[in-house]
């Protein structure tokens, strides 16, 4: 069976199992492990640059397909992330931001940005990539690891059939494993490697 597509996938998951009988439920085996795997990999395929617009009082709109922030740049000056508690404390200010945090559905800066024509605070995150369905056949996710849909579908499949799922699971872990692998590689590919003296 193909895993490129939705229906490809549904057709691996019921092939694994060898069942004939669960059309209906492995829509929801599939939802299931999008929703693990969206909690569990941070890897480049669902990174996202955005340019946010800050308002007058030091605030930004989180995209609605956000998941983590990554880095954060203000006129390509690194942000650093502190707390909303520790944000709060500080004494109010005008100027260049320096930091930002998290408040409900938005990002606060400090200190309040006075934001020119030419100034860019720019966000990269970590993104929902969609969920597959009938009409959303596919995504960057199931392009770059269909193993781990369908490998994650049958852990489900196995906790709704109440049978041993373990070797989904190692199948799953395995493959989570090779995908954070060869992310962490591809970041410094072509880098020279250095050695600190440590002193």
């Amino acid at each position: 069976m193909s895993l490129a597509n939705y229906d490809g996938l549904k057709a691996s998951v019921a092939n694994w199992l060898n069942r004939t009988d669960l059309a209906t439920e492995i829509p929801d085996f599939i939802e299931l492990a999008e929703n693990r795997i969206f909690h569990d990999v941070r890897v480049p395929t669902n990174e996202k640059t955005v340019v946010l617009t800050v308002s007058s009082d030091g605030y930004a709109t989180i995209p609605s397909d956000f998941l983590e922030v990554k880095d954060m740049f203000f006129n390509y000056e690194p942000l650093q992330r502190v707390s909303l508690t520790d944000l709060y404390a500080y004494i109010d200010a005008a100027g260049t931001p320096t930091c930002f945090a998290r408040e409900t559905y938005r990002l606060k800066f400090f200190p309040t940005p006075t934001i020119a024509a030419s100034d860019e605070v720019r966000m990269i995150y970590y993104y929902d990539v969609g969920r597959l369905s009938a009409t959303a056949t596919t995504n960057v996710m199931l392009s770059t690891a269909p193993e781990l849909y369908l490998y994650g579908a049958l852990v489900e499949a196995s906790n709704f059939l109440g049978s041993d799922g373990s070797r989904w699971e190692v199948g799953y872990q395995q493959a989570f494993s090779r995908l954070i692998k060869h992310s962490r590689d591809s970041e410094f590919a072509g880098s020279t490697p250095q050695v600190n003296s440590g002193y």
